[in-house]
């Protein structure tokens, strides 16, 4: 059921934090001193310009983004957020008294005309906190604040999924936020909200910080794939209304099966959301023989982002893999899709686009529908294996590829990852998967970059390393050494259309941030046309890339006509 949480969370997970590319990384510190808990219960550790104090080291995976994400939250509503991690609940506090206190004495908030935020979380007893102050009251209520944790936190935190949960509630204080610096809003209005959260979500009647494990009855016959693409959604949507946990679902591909173990302690709030969200909303199929989009229209809102079908074995089938990979959440209500060359480009035509994600995979390294039923039996065989010798290094490096390949859980796939490349340091390629994920699941460009420039020292005549990293460089506005990994591509591959257009980018770019008497000016301009002339004829040139090239140029008066 994550496809609002595609929408609201897993994707989340990769795309509130899209919001941050637009803005450059102001070096923000992340962690802090290993004190006792007298010592940074009473005194804040650091500087004001640090947002997450990571005390139990479960965020280090979304550190830099999240940081990025809480920085421009702060510019963006005056709000200072910080988001505090213990390993264990000090014997001598409740994580209510714990929580108030350390807001009081850090005094978040104070350099923000009193409007502060506190997320405290501790690990070993999975509690959860959100402490706010009083100049936030009226709008972050006790109501919004349970309901919050309940729904999109307690479940993700105890499934071992803390981040995906946490940056959906990044996004539900980003609404409030957005709410209280309007100045727009009565107390009716504030309680109007809160009601409709309890009674289309929660659920009066619960306690909001209730948690319980879930059962889940293997029902799967019951929803198998459609005989149509409407038929596929009309049963994703039925599965919705009676609260499915069985992740072994007809209508999901395998690979989604394998996605949904993730999610079957999810509270009833959730499926009751999109219910109401999607049961009655119109819509329009686009597809082919193979593909199928339910589209909504080309509408602002996220929940007017399509949703991906595939037709396998005779019938259509929610494909998630390709669903996470293409299809992205901005600010809200901003959404696209990635534009790239995929299966589903001219479906989805009609939809905005996204850039931000342009990984130049080859080979085995790409998802393709044919091959769902024979990655899922690999990826079982793995996960098997591993139980049996979890520091067999193949079996690891594998598992971590599989799952990057495949968009599995972004926590999983970075911790197979990490431990391939501790099990042994010299190989590159647990290094060029963990540049991959950290592109692929959370926008960490900088993390990205450090892990691609040990792959590609290690590997420095393989083509993608270098598209990659020049790439990655390009996105940070590191135009020049942008520029040296393209050439380096080159070099290796002259039929290299994707670094011929993204060369004729990077020169557009210096064209157009150089100043106008900048000698350098004109020479920017001629080396971004004349790149795009060589990516237009390359052997294997990519006609999308080329079209979305040259309008570019055009847009910006690189281009004649």
């Amino acid at each position: 059921m994550e496809i609002a949480h595609l929408k609201k969370s897993t994707i989340v997970c990769q795309v509130v934090i899209l919001i941050l590319i637009s803005i450059g990384y102001s070096g923000v510190a992340f962690g802090f001193k290993d004190t006792s808990a007298g010592d940074y219960i009473t005194q804040k550790p650091v500087a004001n310009n640090v947002y997450i104090y990571d005390k139990a080291g479960i965020l280090d995976d979304i550190k830099e983004s999240t940081g990025r994400y809480l920085e421009k939250f702060k510019t963006d509503y005056a709000v200072a957020a910080v988001i505090v991690t213990l390993p264990v609940l000090p014997p001598t506090h409740t994580i209510e008294s714990l929580a108030a206190e350390l807001f009081s004495n850090w005094q978040i908030g104070k350099n923000t005309g009193g409007r502060g935020i506190l997320l405290l979380l501790t690990d070993k007893e999975k509690l959860i906190k959100i402490e706010v102050s009083y100049e936030l009251e009226d709008v972050f209520t006790d109501i919004f604040c349970g309901y919050i944790e309940d729904k999109q936190l307690r479940a993700y935190f105890l499934s071992d999924q803390l981040e995906i949960g946490l940056v959906a509630v990044l996004e539900e204080i980003e609404q409030r936020a957005q709410i209280k610096h309007s100045e727009r809003y009565s107390l009716t209005d504030i309680d109007q909200l809160d009601q409709e959260l309890l009674s289309g979500g929660a659920g009066a009647k619960r306690r909001l910080t209730d948690y319980q494990e879930e059962k889940i009855s293997r029902v799967g016959q019951a929803y198998p794939a459609g005989r149509t693409p409407d038929d596929a959604w009309q049963t994703l949507i039925r599965s919705w209304q009676h609260k499915v946990r069985d992740p072994n679902l007809g209508v999901y591909t395998e690979i989604t099966r394998l996605a949904y173990r993730d999610f079957t302690n999810l509270p009833d709030s959730r499926y009751e959301e999109d219910v109401l969200t999607y049961k009655n909303k119109p819509y329009e199929i686009i597809h082919n023989d193979t593909y199928a989009v339910i589209f909504f229209g080309k509408k602002k809102g996220w929940e007017n982002a399509p949703f991906l079908f595939c037709q396998k074995n005779g019938g259509w089938q929610f494909n998630i893999v390709h669903q996470r990979k293409y299809v992205r959440m901005g600010k809200n209500p901003h959404w696209g899709v990635e534009r790239s060359s995929h299966a589903y480009g001219d479906l989805l035509a009609r939809c905005p686009y996204w850039m931000n994600q342009d990984i130049p995979l080859e080979g085995d390294d790409i998802y393709r529908i044919g091959d769902d039923h024979r990655l899922a039996q690999e990826i079982r065989k793995l996960e098997s294996a591993y139980e049996e010798d979890p520091d067999d290094f193949r079996t690891v490096l594998q598992l971590g590829k599989l799952y990057t390949i495949t968009s599995l859980s972004p926590k999983k796939r970075i911790a197979f990852l990490k431990k391939a490349k501790k099990l042994s340091p010299g190989n590159p390629e647990p290094y060029k998967y963990l540049g991959i994920v950290h592109l692929d699941a959370f926008y960490q460009f900088q993390s990205a970059i450090k892990e691609m420039s040990a792959y590609v020292a290690q590997r420095p005549d393989d083509v993608f390393g270098h598209n990659y990293l020049g790439y990655l460089y390009y996105c940070e506005q590191l135009y020049h050494k942008a520029i040296r990994e393209f050439n380096r591509a080159i070099e290796l591959k002259p039929d290299n259309c994707y670094a011929f257009a993204k060369l004729s980018r990077t020169y557009a770019q210096l064209y157009l941030i150089s100043y106008r008497f900048d000698p350098r000016r004109i020479f920017y301009r001629n080396k971004a046309v004349g790149m795009f002339a060589k990516a237009s004829a390359t052997a294997t040139p990519e006609p999308r890339r080329i079209k979305w090239l040259e309008q570019y140029l055009a847009k910006n008066g690189i281009l004649d006509g």
